[in-house]
């Protein structure tokens, strides 16, 4: 069972610090990037605030989606694609809102914005690693090394600065 956002806000453990290692080693090969674990989901809702302002995580993760679904759409279709991803995530958001929520109780937070960042980037999460699936990139893509993370009760909020922020 997937226990997301379960483990937000809790001191990193040796084997989440070897994971996100391994996703920078592919995100930012050559940058020094130092690692934030953020402990509140208020310090959470102020980075990606200040993130929304820098695109450059966005539009790597964006290049990189593009490049995947054309090598997927070489052995179907545009609709098929969309139907098999689409397919995969089916109902997820609700099981999202409603760990996010649990999540936000047990640390007495309510608000419903973070907490809609969280699960839009959560789900955007599960659709990008469908993808790296279904064009065959391996367990060892960037895509299923950040979902991985979220199914593992993580938040990885983004890259920014020099800096790759997790709750």
């Amino acid at each position: 069972m997937i226990t997301w956002f379960s483990r937000v806000g809790l001191p990193l453990a040796d084997g989440e610090l070897a994971a996100i290692g391994e996703l920078l080693r592919d995100v930012a090969p050559d940058a020094p990037v130092a690692v934030s674990a953020l402990a509140s989901w208020q310090e959470a809702a102020i980075f990606v605030r200040a993130a929304a302002l820098d695109s450059a995580w966005w539009d790597d993760e964006e290049e990189e989606r593009e490049r995947l679904w054309a090598r997927a759409t070489e052995d179907r279709t545009e609709a098929g694609l969309f139907e098999l991803v689409a397919a995969a995530t089916r109902g997820l958001d609700v099981e999202l809102r409603d760990a996010a929520r649990d999540a936000m109780k047990a640390a007495g937070v309510g608000d419903a914005s973070i907490a809609g960042e969280a699960v839009a980037m959560a789900l955007l999460a599960a659709h990008q690693h469908t993808l790296a699936e279904i064009a065959g990139a391996g367990p060892g893509h960037r895509f299923v090394r950040k979902h991985a993370l979220f199914e593992g009760g993580r938040w990885p909020v983004g890259y920014h600065s020099a800096r790759f922020v997790i709750f």
